[in-house]
Protein backbone atom coordinates (compact mmCIF):
# COMPACT_ATOMS: atom_id res chain seq x y z
CA UNK A 1 0.00 0.00 0.00
CA UNK A 2 0.86 3.51 -1.00
CA UNK A 3 1.52 7.39 0.56
CA UNK A 4 -0.63 9.55 -0.83
CA UNK A 5 0.79 13.19 0.16
CA UNK A 6 -1.38 16.44 -0.98
CA UNK A 7 0.76 19.49 -1.77
CA UNK A 8 -1.22 22.72 -0.81
CA UNK A 9 -0.93 26.41 -0.27
CA UNK A 10 -3.28 29.33 -0.59
CA UNK A 11 -0.88 31.49 -1.74
CA UNK A 12 0.39 31.55 -4.96
CA UNK A 13 3.64 31.87 -6.02
CA UNK A 14 4.82 29.79 -2.98
CA UNK A 15 6.48 26.98 -5.76
CA UNK A 16 4.08 24.25 -4.71
CA UNK A 17 3.87 22.35 -8.17
CA UNK A 18 7.07 22.83 -9.12
CA UNK A 19 8.11 21.25 -5.50
CA UNK A 20 5.61 18.75 -6.09
CA UNK A 21 7.43 17.62 -9.12
CA UNK A 22 10.35 17.64 -8.16
CA UNK A 23 9.98 15.25 -4.96
CA UNK A 24 8.46 12.93 -7.69
CA UNK A 25 11.27 12.96 -9.69
CA UNK A 26 13.24 12.07 -6.63
CA UNK A 27 11.26 9.01 -5.51
CA UNK A 28 10.92 7.81 -9.40
CA UNK A 29 14.84 8.16 -9.25
CA UNK A 30 14.99 5.78 -6.39
CA UNK A 31 13.13 3.22 -8.08
CA UNK A 32 9.48 4.43 -6.28
CA UNK A 33 6.63 3.75 -8.57
CA UNK A 34 4.96 7.17 -8.18
CA UNK A 35 1.27 8.84 -9.29
CA UNK A 36 0.85 12.15 -10.24
CA UNK A 37 -2.86 13.46 -8.94
CA UNK A 38 -3.37 17.52 -10.70
CA UNK A 39 -6.49 18.80 -9.21
CA UNK A 40 -5.25 22.50 -9.66
CA UNK A 41 -7.42 24.40 -12.22
CA UNK A 42 -4.14 25.72 -13.88
CA UNK A 43 -3.04 22.13 -14.89
CA UNK A 44 1.03 23.00 -15.00
CA UNK A 45 1.58 19.29 -13.43
CA UNK A 46 -0.27 17.65 -16.20
CA UNK A 47 1.31 20.02 -18.41
CA UNK A 48 4.89 19.56 -16.96
CA UNK A 49 3.98 15.67 -17.07
CA UNK A 50 2.97 15.59 -20.79
CA UNK A 51 6.82 17.35 -21.31
CA UNK A 52 8.46 15.07 -18.48
CA UNK A 53 10.20 12.00 -20.04
CA UNK A 54 10.90 10.36 -16.08
CA UNK A 55 10.51 6.53 -15.26
CA UNK A 56 8.40 5.53 -12.77
CA UNK A 57 5.97 8.19 -13.16
CA UNK A 58 2.54 7.64 -13.88
CA UNK A 59 -0.05 10.85 -14.30
CA UNK A 60 -3.89 9.38 -13.61
CA UNK A 61 -6.45 11.84 -14.92
CA UNK A 62 -9.12 12.41 -12.05
CA UNK A 63 -12.24 14.85 -11.70
CA UNK A 64 -13.08 16.74 -8.49
CA UNK A 65 -16.52 14.33 -8.04
CA UNK A 66 -14.47 10.97 -7.67
CA UNK A 67 -10.88 12.66 -5.85
CA UNK A 68 -10.98 10.53 -2.94
CA UNK A 69 -11.63 7.17 -4.76
CA UNK A 70 -8.75 7.98 -7.54
CA UNK A 71 -6.20 8.68 -4.84
CA UNK A 72 -7.45 5.38 -2.56
CA UNK A 73 -7.22 3.52 -5.69
CA UNK A 74 -3.45 4.76 -6.78
CA UNK A 75 -2.35 3.83 -3.46
CA UNK A 76 -3.23 0.11 -4.12
CA UNK A 77 -0.62 0.25 -6.71
CA UNK A 78 1.95 3.07 -6.36
CA UNK A 79 4.58 3.46 -4.05
CA UNK A 80 3.58 7.14 -3.71
CA UNK A 81 0.51 9.49 -4.72
CA UNK A 82 0.85 13.14 -5.37
CA UNK A 83 -1.56 15.28 -5.19
CA UNK A 84 -1.79 18.54 -6.60
CA UNK A 85 -4.61 20.56 -4.98
CA UNK A 86 -6.18 23.95 -5.73
CA UNK A 87 -5.05 27.11 -3.80
CA UNK A 88 -8.65 27.84 -2.22
CA UNK A 89 -10.14 25.84 0.44
CA UNK A 90 -13.06 23.50 -1.12
CA UNK A 91 -14.67 20.22 -1.17
CA UNK A 92 -11.84 18.83 -3.54
CA UNK A 93 -8.83 20.39 -1.11
CA UNK A 94 -10.82 18.56 1.88
CA UNK A 95 -11.15 15.34 0.12
CA UNK A 96 -7.81 15.38 -0.95
CA UNK A 97 -6.37 16.04 2.24
CA UNK A 98 -8.95 12.85 4.27
CA UNK A 99 -7.19 10.35 1.90
CA UNK A 100 -3.66 11.51 2.42
CA UNK A 101 -1.20 10.47 4.66
CA UNK A 102 0.41 13.66 4.81
CA UNK A 103 -0.28 17.32 3.58
CA UNK A 104 2.71 19.27 2.24
CA UNK A 105 2.55 22.88 2.61
CA UNK A 106 5.43 25.35 0.59
CA UNK A 107 5.65 28.29 2.55
CA UNK A 108 8.15 31.30 1.02
CA UNK A 109 9.86 33.22 3.75
CA UNK A 110 6.77 35.65 4.03
CA UNK A 111 4.22 36.76 6.46
CA UNK A 112 1.80 36.53 3.48
CA UNK A 113 2.55 33.20 3.24
CA UNK A 114 2.53 32.15 6.91
CA UNK A 115 -0.93 33.36 7.23
CA UNK A 116 -2.05 31.47 3.77
CA UNK A 117 -0.65 28.57 5.17
CA UNK A 118 -3.26 28.93 8.30
CA UNK A 119 -6.19 27.55 6.42
CA UNK A 120 -4.70 24.44 5.26
CA UNK A 121 -3.45 24.17 8.61
CA UNK A 122 -7.18 24.37 9.80
CA UNK A 123 -8.34 21.85 7.43
CA UNK A 124 -5.82 19.34 7.83
CA UNK A 125 -6.14 19.22 11.61
CA UNK A 126 -9.83 18.67 10.66
CA UNK A 127 -9.22 15.92 8.81
CA UNK A 128 -6.59 14.64 11.36
CA UNK A 129 -3.89 14.44 8.94
CA UNK A 130 -0.50 14.78 9.59
CA UNK A 131 0.43 18.34 7.89
CA UNK A 132 4.67 20.01 8.02
CA UNK A 133 5.14 23.14 6.03
CA UNK A 134 8.33 23.63 3.63
CA UNK A 135 10.29 26.11 3.54
CA UNK A 136 10.67 27.13 -0.13
CA UNK A 137 12.52 29.63 -1.62
CA UNK A 138 14.68 30.60 1.17
CA UNK A 139 17.59 33.17 0.11
CA UNK A 140 20.82 32.32 0.95
CA UNK A 141 21.13 35.08 3.20
CA UNK A 142 18.74 37.91 5.39
CA UNK A 143 16.47 36.93 8.25
CA UNK A 144 13.09 36.72 7.04
CA UNK A 145 13.51 33.10 7.51
CA UNK A 146 14.18 33.33 11.30
CA UNK A 147 11.17 35.52 11.27
CA UNK A 148 9.19 33.10 10.00
CA UNK A 149 10.21 29.98 11.62
CA UNK A 150 9.07 31.89 14.84
CA UNK A 151 6.29 32.91 13.57
CA UNK A 152 4.95 29.45 12.66
CA UNK A 153 6.32 27.54 15.36
CA UNK A 154 4.76 30.40 17.70
CA UNK A 155 1.40 28.83 16.10
CA UNK A 156 1.99 25.49 16.59
CA UNK A 157 2.90 24.69 12.58
CA UNK A 158 5.64 21.62 12.41
CA UNK A 159 7.91 22.44 9.80
CA UNK A 160 10.28 20.09 7.97
CA UNK A 161 13.75 20.54 8.54
CA UNK A 162 14.41 20.37 4.94
CA UNK A 163 14.12 23.65 3.31
CA UNK A 164 14.64 24.79 -0.44
CA UNK A 165 16.63 27.56 -1.62
CA UNK A 166 15.65 30.36 -4.06
CA UNK A 167 17.40 28.99 -6.92
CA UNK A 168 16.74 29.17 -10.85
CA UNK A 169 17.64 25.80 -11.62
CA UNK A 170 13.98 24.76 -9.87
CA UNK A 171 11.85 26.47 -12.26
CA UNK A 172 13.91 26.53 -15.32
CA UNK A 173 14.25 22.88 -15.31
CA UNK A 174 10.44 22.66 -14.39
CA UNK A 175 9.73 24.64 -17.65
CA UNK A 176 11.61 22.43 -19.78
CA UNK A 177 9.58 19.32 -18.30
CA UNK A 178 12.15 18.26 -16.20
CA UNK A 179 13.72 19.27 -12.66
CA UNK A 180 16.97 20.26 -11.23
CA UNK A 181 17.99 16.52 -10.62
CA UNK A 182 18.68 15.79 -14.40
CA UNK A 183 20.61 19.21 -14.78
CA UNK A 184 24.39 19.16 -14.83
CA UNK A 185 26.23 20.31 -12.04
CA UNK A 186 23.75 21.99 -9.79
CA UNK A 187 25.43 20.00 -6.33
CA UNK A 188 23.09 22.47 -3.73
CA UNK A 189 19.50 22.05 -5.46
CA UNK A 190 19.88 18.15 -5.98
CA UNK A 191 20.79 17.75 -2.20
CA UNK A 192 18.26 19.77 -0.93
CA UNK A 193 15.74 18.01 -2.80
CA UNK A 194 17.18 14.88 -1.49
CA UNK A 195 17.14 15.82 1.93
CA UNK A 196 13.36 16.73 1.41
CA UNK A 197 12.72 13.11 0.04
CA UNK A 198 14.55 10.85 2.66
CA UNK A 199 12.53 13.23 5.48
CA UNK A 200 9.01 12.84 3.65
CA UNK A 201 10.03 9.16 3.02
CA UNK A 202 10.48 8.57 6.74
CA UNK A 203 7.71 10.15 8.33
CA UNK A 204 4.50 9.02 5.98
CA UNK A 205 6.45 5.68 7.03
CA UNK A 206 6.14 6.85 10.85
CA UNK A 207 2.75 7.58 10.20
CA UNK A 208 1.80 4.28 8.67
CA UNK A 209 -1.81 6.07 7.07
CA UNK A 210 -2.60 6.06 3.19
Amino acid sequence: MGHAITFAQQKGGAGKTTLLAHLAHAFAHKNQQVALLDLDPQGSLTQWASLADIDNLTMIETASYRVGGDIRSAAERYDYVLVDCPGSASSVLEAAIRESALVLIPCQPSMMDVWASQAVLDMAASEKTQARIVLNRVAPRGGAVDLVKGKLSDEGAKMLKAQIGNRVTFAHSFGNGSTALAAPGQPRAKAEIEALRREVSALVKKIGKT
